[in-house]
């Protein structure tokens, strides 16, 4: 029988939300080799495909999406099992955040906190924002970003617009879409309330969502947070959709002081990208 090694699925989880081997490497601190090592050891023990190249990332073929779901969900018990049960890591820090920041802020957030808390490991929990929402309330994450009501503590980071994405030849009535609970979820569907529209298809993870979207199935709603998305361009012909606000907080692990300069680096960061510098 065929066995998932915790140590591949966690870097195929990664591979999966920054959508390229590269910088889940540099999330996860672990060479480029070493991550496709062990997607190619996922493949060779389930005996399938999981990614494919896509422009100048990769996406995921249905297999890879099928196991990028239940990753998560092993990874999920596998930490919540070792949490419960294991002395605690106190060198460790969990950053959760929206699969949305992954690729655009993680490098910087990661870098901020290598060079404020040296020696200490990192680990990163990309998921959907009410997920990083209950991780908070859990207090189980150190750092959380999120697109979704404010947990407690939150500081509002900023306000991103939302634009509406697909290929030139997208049906702009055919609708991708996370599946519930999702913050632009509702947004984006009220903006339709006077369009004809229909719902495509419902995605659990934002890889997911843009490999369906490249695919010119439909269109589907985005953050406006780094570069569009390699193979999609906003569709201008849709009514607006109103904005969504990125909420930050941080644990009593995390000075003021970092907290604060996170803050600003993602501020920094968000800034940088709309002036085009």
């Amino acid at each position: 029988m065929a066995t998932l090694d915790i140590v591949a699925l966690r870097s195929f989880v990664a591979v999966a939300a920054f959508s390229g081997v590269r910088q889940a490497g540099e999330a996860l601190h672990l060479s480029r080799s070493a991550v496709s090592g062990h997607i190619r050891k996922l493949e060779r023990e389930l005996g399938r495909r999981l990614v494919a190249p896509h422009g100048r990332g990769i996406g995921l073929t249905s297999d890879g999406e099928e196991l990028v779901v239940r990753a998560r969900e092993i990874l999920q018990q596998h930490d919540d099992a070792v949490r419960a049960l294991a002395p605690n890591d106190s060198d460790e820090l969990l950053v959760a955040a929206t699969e949305h920041a992954a690729e655009f802020l993680m490098p910087a957030v990661v870098s901020l906190l290598d060079s404020h808390f040296p020696g200490r490991r990192i680990r990163l929990r990309l998921t959907r924002s009410e997920h990083v929402r209950e991780l908070v309330h859990d207090e189980r994450a150190d750092i959380a970003l999120m697109l979704t009501r404010p947990a407690r503590k939150s500081v509002e980071v900023a306000t991103l617009p939302l634009r509406w994405f697909g290929t030139d030849d997208a049906p702009t009535d055919r609708i991708v879409l996370f599946d519930p609970p999702c913050a632009l979820r509702h947004q984006a569907l009220a903006s339709l309330r006077d369009r004809e529209h229909r719902i495509v298809k419902e995605c659990s993870d934002l890889t997911t969502v843009l490999t369906t979207a490249r695919n010119g199935v439909g269109i589907t709603p985005l953050p406006l947070m780094g570069p569009p998305p390699d193979g999609l361009r906003p569709t201008l012909c849709l009514p607006a959709i109103p904005d969504v606000t990125l909420h930050a907080t941080t644990s009593g692990r995390v000075d003021a002081a970092t907290s604060s300069a996170l803050v600003t680096a993602i501020r920094s960061k968000l800034g940088s990208d709309r002036s085009g510098t």
